[in-house]
């Protein structure tokens, strides 16, 4: 990257002609010229798409040349065509594609950039702070020999301070050139083979995890996400007084008893409600003794992805015959226990996948983990780590009351939990799915006496 110093301090890629509106590429907010300082390149860098698009060729080809990414005599011809792109949970979307001066390098043509900032919404603005971490992983994921399947990335700024920034990476060809179709989050019963795609996500997490540990990953990992032994398994977030996730637990319980189609018959039990309250205390006030569980193997601490659903991955099938997985949406990640890494993995998985899969895809990850470097871990602890965390996540498994009522016109229409309003309502579908895996784990892993078992 160049150095701030290297570079004209007024630049800032003024307006130029565009037929962005007519692409349906909409502008955000009030004032669509957006500027601010990068980090890592001293760029201005634009904060949506309209900047970008008024910015055009000249700021790509600054862009790409300061990442490395195009050499100094070479540029971004013309962006040939430009769309947005809804979907995720922070900031906008935009898909190029692009013509350089000398085609033929190898370059992507075809370009996913991903903004921190959504100034149209306050919710999906309020998560910009996860660039920070993304654009890091992004620049580091570009070192010699990475040892897991990344989007090549062209270029990747981020302004601290307002946590303003984009990252523009080679776009994947879900559906075609090999690619499996896109797969959405919770909506895993359209997937063929759930489990071998999730022994795919985990042998990838553990290699990434095992060559962290093997110090085969570059010390500027280690630079840029120092190890913070405190917070590397602490699942909790912030603390929610007992009264209020009494009040929420009580609210989600309601909300399962007045729309039955929407849930598994073992979850809709009086004494599942009972156990439930009656454990949501004992599980709160053991928050510090959960967290000392999580926080004393060291062994379990490594550089990861926090968050690798099955919809932050693609796959294909790799040189050994066997699928294979790559990662997007690094946000958050960094050096933390890899028990959260699973846990985030294994989120949006069915009930039986919990059932009867947990222990084999466990054993997948610490046997992976293990032959890239990392230390050989127990398959009880393990279990018992992804457990608590899904325990202690408990606060945050009950919104679905909320999202549903939000996003749903009609709740009593629904027919169930894979209603097709659902599949075009990804928050609702998300929540809901949440609020059944914590009850159906609830029940079926009695997690009220295994924390009590501490």
């Amino acid at each position: 990257m160049l150095a701030a110093e290297q570079l004209p301090p007024d630049r800032r890629y003024p307006a130029a002609a565009t037929d962005a509106e007519e692409d349906g590429v909409t502008a955000t907010g009030a004032d669509s010229e957006r500027w601010v300082p990068g980090r890592e390149s001293g760029l201005r860098l634009p904060a949506d798409a309209r900047a970008l698009l008024a910015g055009g060729t000249d700021f790509l080809t600054e862009a790409f040349r300061a990442s490395g990414a195009l050499a100094a005599d070479e540029g971004v011809r013309r962006i040939v065509d430009r769309a947005e792109f809804q979907g995720g949970g922070t900031g906008r979307k935009l898909l190029l594609t692009v013509a350089y001066d000398e085609p033929g390098r190898g370059l992507p043509e075809e370009l996913f950039v991903k903004f921190s900032r959504d100034f149209d919404d306050e919710l999906r603005d309020s998560g910009r702070y996860q660039m920070v971490s993304e654009v890091d992983v992004a620049i580091l994921s570009r070192s010699p020999g990475f040892p897991v399947p990344v989007p090549a990335v062209l270029f990747a700024d981020v302004d601290p301070v307002s946590c303003t920034g984009l990252i523009v990476s080679e776009r994947i060809p879900f559906g075609r050139d090999g690619v499996e179709p896109h797969h959405p989050k919770c909506m895993d019963h359209a997937v063929p083979d759930q489990v071998g795609h999730y022994e795919a996500i985990l042998r990838g997490l553990a290699r990434l995890s095992g060559a962290h540990r093997a110090g085969r990953l570059s010390p500027e990992f280690d630079r840029r996400f120092p190890s913070k032994r405190a917070g590397a398994a602490a699942p909790l977030g912030r603390q929610v007084p007992e009264a209020k996730v009494v009040q929420w637990a009580t609210r989600l319980l309601d909300f399962v008893d007045r729309h039955p189609r929407l849930f598994p018959d073992h979850v809709r039990t009086a004494s599942l409600r009972a156990q439930v309250l009656r454990d949501v205390p004992d599980v709160l006030a053991a928050r510090e003794r959960i967290t000392e569980v999580l926080q004393g193997n060291p062994d379990l601490v490594a550089f990861a992805h926090w968050n690798a659903n099955i919809d932050n991955c693609w796959f294909r099938t790799g040189p050994d015959g066997r699928l294979e997985a790559g990662f997007l949406d690094w946000a958050n990640a960094g050096q933390l226990s890899v028990a959260q890494s699973v846990t985030g993995a294994l989120s949006g998985a069915e009930p039986f996948v919990w059932d009867e899969h947990l222990d084999p895809l466990l054993t997948v990850f610490i046997d992976e983990y293990a032959a890239g470097g990392g230390p050989l871990l127990d398959l009880d602890e393990l279990r018992l780590h992804v457990l608590l965390i899904a325990a202690s996540g408990l606060p945050h498994s009950m919104g679905a009351p909320i999202a549903l009522a939000r996003e749903i016109e009609d709740l009593d229409a629904l027919e169930s939990h894979r209603d097709d309003r659902l599949t075009r309502h990804e928050n609702a579908r998300i929540q809901l799915h949440q609020a059944t895996r914590l009850l159906h784990l609830w029940q079926t892993r009695q997690l009220g006496d295994l924390v009590r078992a501490l």
